[in-house]
């Protein structure tokens, strides 16, 4: 057999590390009925078997925020108000948190939570196994409860305060990269909350006011309506500017709207040349409405800062325009019918990432992720030795680690060198604590493809086998056992 190389002129790989957990249509409806009976039972006072409902119907559907967890928690403020009591010891042994599967764990503490409202045990848990399974609405949805209920302890634990604010960032983190940028906004601003209130309980910890800093300046690259470096909404003096940072907030606005905030953002960067915060918001709200007019004078803006002020940020900016705006050409010559061409400029766009990516770790070497994302892009260009050793020395970021992982075993199969593929694969699955996300799913199937490679026709049918346990209809993974059969 040939192993399959990847089509950098037309397919990216996709990276399971940052994909959200998608729910089929079939158990969508499922869970909908459960709902619904739930709601019946909240309407008799049936409390207790309400609950039940409402996280069978969340085993189904983890992320039915609207349906399943805010009418859940309303019933379990309900049976607490009325005497209802709180889980024991039983109960938590039988509705474990700490299980293998996160939507078990994540469904149990759902359970805990609904008998115990004021628990910030309960949420935390939920929280943690939303994250786990990326389950991010649900972990948005959760993450101010666990704020609360850590506000209303006696004795406040600084700590607790610290991981909720890493896994808000971490949430917010995979939203900006799938492009959901008031996700991601909603995510950083929980952490900031987090952290103000960690400080509150904890104002002798001198490495606070630097950690607000970080994911501040994170919310400003994101958001670009700053006026400060603790918080945007602190520059908010008046109801005018209120009003103009809720509109610039807005994703849609009128021509006339967004022409009256480009000329007031100009004032203002005009005012204060020398404020980064400034030329970021006139170049966002620029960008708005994705006119390549208005995206071309942002760029020439950036570049000229950045030969002024030697800021490589402004650069940064730059780049990210011209590769977002490459994206949107290719995706309307696709749309159109036009093969060809949609071919064309997703080659030019990867010839792009692969110079600005290569500058942009010269420029920070020490920031894995950026390795990680220079090598993803060495990797779609089938440049697999250059790509391997930056896969390897990002795999000591956390947050790259498996993804890493993945796409070095495939460096090794496209080389031919399979048994190093399926060693660095496994490995990978015994250290990842997900078993039914996309990314079980690609190591798994990698690791099959290693396998069967390699003539290893047992170890490959019951990986496959194993894959087709977790997602019947997963790629090709049915037809390739057959095969080996």
């Amino acid at each position: 057999m040939t192993a399959d190389a990847p089509e950098p002129s037309t397919t990216e790989p996709i990276d399971p590390s940052i994909a959200k957990y998608e729910v089929t249509d079939a158990k969508s409806n499922s869970a909908r009925k459960w709902f619904d009976q739930a709601k019946k039972l909240v309407d008799q006072r049936n409390y207790d078997y309400a609950i039940k409902s409402f996280t069978e119907g969340l085993s189904l559907d983890p992320e039915a925020v609207e349906d399943g967890f805010i009418p859940l928690r309303g019933c379990g403020v309900a049976r607490w108000q009325t005497g209802g009591k709180k889980p024991g010891m039983r109960d938590s042994v039988k509705h474990t948190m700490t299980t293998k599967d996160p939507i078990k764990g994540m469904v149990n503490a759902a359970w805990l939570l609904a008998h115990d409202p004021q628990s910030a045990s309960y949420a935390e848990g939920l929280l943690k196994n939303a994250n786990k399974a990326h389950c991010d609405r649900a972990a948005l949805w959760v993450a101010p409860i666990l704020r609360e209920n850590l506000g209303i302890e006696k004795k406040p634990q600084p700590k607790k305060f610290s991981l909720l604010k890493e896994i808000c960032e971490q949430v917010g983190d995979r939203c900006q990269a799938r492009g959901e940028a008031e996700e991601a906004v909603k995510a950083f601003e929980f952490g900031l909350e987090a952290l103000a209130t960690q400080q509150a309980v904890d104002p002798k910890n001198r490495n606070l006011g630097n950690i607000i800093r970080d994911l501040s300046t994170k919310l400003t690259i994101l958001k670009g309506n700053y006026q400060s470096a603790d918080s945007f909404r602190d520059s908010v003096q008046d109801s005018d500017d209120q009003a103009r940072l809720h509109d610039e907030e807005r994703l849609v606005q009128s021509d006339e709207r967004l022409t009256e905030l480009v000329e007031k953002a100009r004032t203002d960067m005009d005012d204060n040349p020398e404020v980064e915060a400034k030329v970021i918001s006139y170049v966002n709200l620029l960008c708005k409405d994705e006119s390549e007019a208005r995206e071309a004078e942002a760029i020439n803006l950036l570049i000229a800062k950045y030969k002024e002020a030697d800021n490589y940020r402004f650069k940064q900016r730059a780049d990210d325009i011209a590769i977002r705006q490459m994206g949107r050409k290719a995706r309307e010559a696709k749309k159109s019918g036009d093969t060809d061409t949609h071919k064309e400029l997703l080659r030019r766009r990867l010839g792009f990432e692969l110079k600005t990516y290569k500058e942009r770790v010269s420029k920070y070497p020490t920031d894995l992720r950026l390795k990680h994302d220079y090598a993803r892009r060495l990797f779609q260009s089938g440049k697999f030795d250059d790509a391997i050793p930056l896969f390897q020395q990002a795999r000591s970021e956390p947050k790259a680690r498996h993804s890493c992982s993945l796409f070095l075993g495939r460096c090794f199969f496209q080389k031919n060198l399979y048994s190093q593929a399926a060693s660095i694969l496994s490995d990978a699955i015994d250290k990842y604590e997900l078993t039914e996300d996309d990314m079980a799913k690609e190591l798994n199937y990698w690791l099959g493809r290693a396998y069967e490679e390699d003539k290893n026709v047992d170890l490959a049918g019951k990986t496959y086998g194993k894959l087709l346990e977790i997602d019947y209809n997963y790629r090709d993974v049915r037809s390739r056992l057959e095969a080996l059969k």
